[in-house]
């Protein structure tokens, strides 16, 4: 934890919370002092391949034997171009497989649900604005099933290991998710396309977005637009022996209580 204000987030935890920098070498060995088992996740950020990279460093010194990492879910098809957002990933799972971790499993989970609720309010408007573009289909995936068989795979007496590929049920175009959330919301909900331009450059540099992550969300994006139908995983049932979370399930337990502040 970076700040006091989120290690207080976290609530009531078994074992320690470590403050500190995960680009600090020191605050880093502090918090894999004695562990055995990790999870590794970083948001996609310009330090992100040195913080993980020192983190499983620091990791393989101290012995830890299970490490768990969030990656992404490989682009395929024509079109496709290198991307920093998957790319970065790349980086660092080759950086642990390469380091001989004894048991090692990569999470690849397909777009987050959850990303969109920063725009909660503009749905719930009835517009649903985004860059991936109309035609996409893609097994969108709630982040708490990625959690759930994160969790899984670092307590299990023997964990799946290996290339895990995460989505939701099934592939699902923007527009048809939008219609998910209006029937959720009780309200027409339309799907605005976001053209990759100038505008919308401008619009997160101007919010203080890097322009090294701007630019890696613009071929990320770009890559969406080119893929086309994406292909669905299957380690959620594979892991938890139940189904995914559907975007009508994130959309009424997740998205709507967004809405009404409950």
């Amino acid at each position: 934890m970076r700040s006091d204000a989120g290690a207080r987030a976290l609530g009531a935890v078994r074992g320690a919370v470590v403050r500190g920098d995960a680009t600090v070498a020191a605050d880093v060995r502090r918090a894999v002092a004695g562990v055995d088992r990790m999870y590794l996740a970083h948001l996609f950020a310009v330090d992100q391949v040195a913080a993980e990279t020192g983190l499983v460093d620091a990791a393989l010194d101290a012995g830890v034997r299970r490490i768990v990492k969030l990656g992404a879910r490989p682009f395929a098809g024509a079109g496709i171009v290198p991307d920093a957002v998957t790319g970065a990933h790349d980086v660092v799972t080759g950086r642990l497989r390469a380091g001989g971790v004894p048991e090692l499993t990569v999470l690849r989970p397909d777009r987050f649900l959850q990303n969109f609720l920063p725009s909660a309010d503009a749905i719930a408007r009835g517009t649903f604005a985004d860059p991936a573009g109309p035609a996409g289909a893609r097994g969108y995936v709630d982040v708490r099933d990625i959690a759930d068989v994160a969790v899984a795979e670092l307590l299990a007496e023997r964990g799946v290991g290996g290339d895990i590929d995460l989505s939701g049920p099934e592939a699902l175009t923007l527009p048809v998710l939008a219609d998910r959330f209006g029937a959720a919301l009780g309200r027409p909900v339309a799907y605005v396309d976001v053209p990759l331009d100038d505008a919308w450059r401008t619009g997160l540099t101007d919010g203080g977005v890097p322009p090294g992550v701007v630019d890696g969300l613009h071929d990320l994006y770009a890559n969406y637009r080119a893929e086309g139908v994406a292909g669905l995983g299957d380690g959620v049932r594979h892991v938890l022996d139940r189904a995914p979370r559907s975007a009508a399930d994130f959309a009424a337990e997740v998205l709507v209580p967004a809405v009404s502040g409950a």
